[in-house]
């Protein structure tokens, strides 16, 4: 197979890597590697588990403000609303994932989108996953203000094996773990203070609208019929006494002083 000068780029900057494994730079030396195929403007390495996420790494020079909304918020509670999040507890497993190819039909109208991807993680988004067990999944989720075009995806998708690779060794030597920030999210809280008000079924269709699922792709994972979603819709918005969306997201995933001001 001949070799040109981007092949051995590659390579090199893959050699390169293999010898960083045990250092404490590796991942934003491999996010410097990504960098070279693709625009990335923020980046995190994270444990999806059940119910919690785990913060492995996050870039030193990242925004302060950034990384407030990602500790205070995004780790907190909102991980429940990330499309990747979601379609990871569906169906963990390892590979590579594009924002394009998971995100719920009304993904770009939701609170979250608004809230905090579109200002924190801007325009687009891709994760590579590798499954440590049946129930935690190690996640390098990059971000960019470009649209990835198809040749970049393409290109990303290509590397996936020497990606993940690198990811799972390097997890032989992550073995401080106690940058977990998480704690129990105020979302369950909320539903426990609710007690009996709503029901198991109706919080499951609530979390799922303000991911930006539709009522059809609601009924269709959770096997009921498209008019059942709407009166569940209709009940949740009766007995939470709101009107919107909006209120819906403010209700549980907003700081109890934004979401109620002081008049």
């Amino acid at each position: 197979m001949p070799l040109d000068l981007q092949n051995l780029a590659w390579h090199r900057s893959i050699g390169k890597l293999i010898m960083q494994l045990d250092r404490p730079d590796f991942w934003s030396s491999l996010v410097r590697v990504l960098n070279e195929y693709v625009q990335v403007d923020n980046w995190v390495v994270l444990i999806f588990a059940s119910q919690q996420v785990e913060v492995v790494s996050l870039p030193e020079v990242a925004d302060a403000e950034e990384v407030d909304a990602f500790i205070h918020r995004y780790v907190k509670g909102l991980y429940l609303l990330d499309p990747f999040y979601i379609a990871n507890r569906e169906h963990p497993q390892s590979g590579f994932f594009h924002l394009l190819d998971i995100a719920p039909e009304y993904f770009l109208h939701t609170e979250y989108y608004d809230q905090y991807f579109a200002q924190y993680i801007c325009t687009d988004e891709a994760q590579y996953n590798v499954q440590l067990d049946p129930d935690r999944t190690l996640c390098i989720s990059i971000g960019s203000k470009m649209r990835f075009s198809q040749e970049q995806i393409t290109m990303l998708d290509l590397i996936k094996p020497w990606v993940t690779a690198l990811m799972l060794q390097r997890m032989n030597f992550e073995i401080d773990l106690e940058k977990n920030l998480s704690e129990p999210p105020p979302w369950q809280e909320t539903i426990a203070q609710l007690g009996t008000q709503i029901t198991t079924r109706e919080s499951d269709v609530l979390r799922l609208l303000l991911s930006g699922f539709s009522n059809k792709e609601i009924a269709g994972k959770l096997a009921l019929s498209t008019e059942t979603i709407k009166v569940h819709r209709r009940n949740l918005y009766a007995k939470l006494n709101i009107k919107s969306q909006s209120e819906l997201f403010a209700r549980f995933f907003m700081p109890k002083q934004e979401a109620h001001p002081a008049s």
